[in-house]
């Protein structure tokens, strides 16, 4: 009869080898799955804490120097990442302030309002894509 038993718990020994085997595979693969899911969201962290940077930087611009990035200084529209060594070059486009004319019969004022004096659009140009994962667009557009 001890014959007869040693076969059985040879048997199951190779079972329960089999099972915690299957079992290993199954954790590896959860545990794989949160890691890949983990370096994605780290991925998206690090592309929203640079897009945020470029857009303080552009709205400072655009608050700094205004419709002169559109004229002559067009040198000015650039900004630095922390990512990045060179400047980042930026589009910078301007719409000119509609005048308005007062007049009461004796003459007429030609004036643009305060409210109006022109826009001014800083984008990210298209080849710098890669970097802010898309086109970054500041300002005011009409």
């Amino acid at each position: 009869m001890s014959r007869s038993f040693k076969p059985a718990r040879h048997r199951q020994r190779g079972d329960i080898l089999l099972e915690s085997l299957i079992g290993i595979v199954l954790m590896s693969i959860i545990g794989l799955g949160m890691t890949y899911a983990t370096s994605r969201a780290a991925v998206a962290q690090r592309d929203m804490k640079v897009q945020n940077i470029a857009v303080s930087q552009m709205r400072d611009l655009i608050s700094r120097y205004g419709k002169t990035l559109c004229d002559t200084n067009a040198s000015l529209a650039k900004i630095t990442l922390p990512t990045q060594t060179a400047a980042v070059m930026l589009d910078a486009s301007c719409t000119n302030a509609p005048n308005a004319t007062l007049g009461n019969g004796n003459g007429s004022i030609s004036v643009t309002p305060a409210s109006t004096l022109g826009k001014v659009v800083l984008t990210t140009r298209s080849s710098d894509t890669s970097l802010f994962s898309g086109i970054i667009r500041v300002g005011d557009e009409a």
